[in-house]
């Protein structure tokens, strides 16, 4: 019998592949549609092939898990998740939502923050601008995107060594680490890496992904509304940059949004994990 940790790496290694295999072909794929829509349009921008990348890749990535994941489980090679329970809202802590939404936008403010004080590059700052003026862009970027990564990262990934019995630091952390690298660009690994620790408490206290799925979405559509803001008032940097110039407001921010999102955050953790009981879908809960 294999341990928990080596059935653990193993169906990271699967959903890895499973992820690129979705990335790269889907990528591939969107690249050949978005070209046929630049020539009909007679951009040379290229805005679109990028927008129809990444939305391709994202949907290919989730038909391949669901696909995959459905072959393997029949195979015996993954552990059997809770589809069902873990898409059930009924299961959930709906009154601690307002205040794990706080505690989550203040710890992305203050990560924020801490990458600007940092000075960490954002490269693709100008490819995001264009897709946040693209219809594709800005579904994929708000909603496509979040649901695929929400799927692989906090269902299979985390869900999957926490279901193998590995500790629950452990598997948050490493699937947060995985969440960020996936991003590539340097501001991004950051500080998708710090929210992918937020994300991870949200889904191992409820035992589902509505909770970081709804936050993932939240962050970024608020993100494309900034942008639409500095696309509309012409300004160089967004408002957020703006307001953080000044070193008392930087530092005060940051401090402040620490101090709100990290209590409530330890607060939260301290509570009962919910759990499914046997062959029901009537939530319990567990120590």
């Amino acid at each position: 019998m294999k341990s928990k940790t080596a059935k653990s790496i193993i169906d990271i290694v699967v959903l890895v592949i499973i992820f690129g295999i979705g990335q790269l072909v889907g990528g591939f794929v969107g690249i050949l549609f978005g070209t046929l829509v630049s020539n009909a349009l007679g951009d040379t921008s290229k805005i679109w092939e990028t927008a129809l990348a990444l939305l391709f890749a994202s949907l290919f990535t989730i038909l391949f898990f669901i696909g995959s994941r459905y072959l393997l489980i029949k195979s015996h090679w993954l552990e059997k998740p809770d589809f069902i329970g873990e898409i059930n809202p009924f299961r959930l802590r709906w009154r601690y939502a307002p205040l794990m939404m706080i505690a989550t936008f203040a710890g992305a403010i203050a990560i924020g923050c801490l990458g600007q004080a940092l000075g960490v590059e954002d490269r693709l700052e100008d490819t995001i601008q264009a897709l946040a003026n693209n219809p594709i862009g800005v579904l994929t970027i708000a909603f496509i995107g979040p649901l695929g990564e929400e799927i692989i990262f906090r269902h299979g990934i985390l869900g999957g060594m926490l279901r193998r019995g590995v500790t629950p630091w452990i598997a948050i952390l490493v699937s947060s680490l995985l969440f960020g690298i996936i991003h590539w660009n340097p501001i991004q690994i950051l500080f998708a890496s710090a929210l992918g620790v937020m994300l991870g408490i949200l889904y191992t206290k409820s035992q589902s992904i509505v909770p970081s799925l709804l936050y993932h979405i939240i962050n970024n559509s608020f993100a494309v509304f900034v942008m639409w803001i500095t696309e509309i008032t012409g300004k160089e940097q967004d408002p957020t940059d703006e307001l953080l110039n000044t070193p008392p407001v930087f530092i005060s921010v940051t401090i402040v949004a620490a101090a709100i999102s990290i209590p409530i955050y330890f607060y939260y953790w301290r509570k009962p994990t919910l759990s499914l009981t046997p062959n029901s879908h009537v939530p319990t809960t567990e120590n």
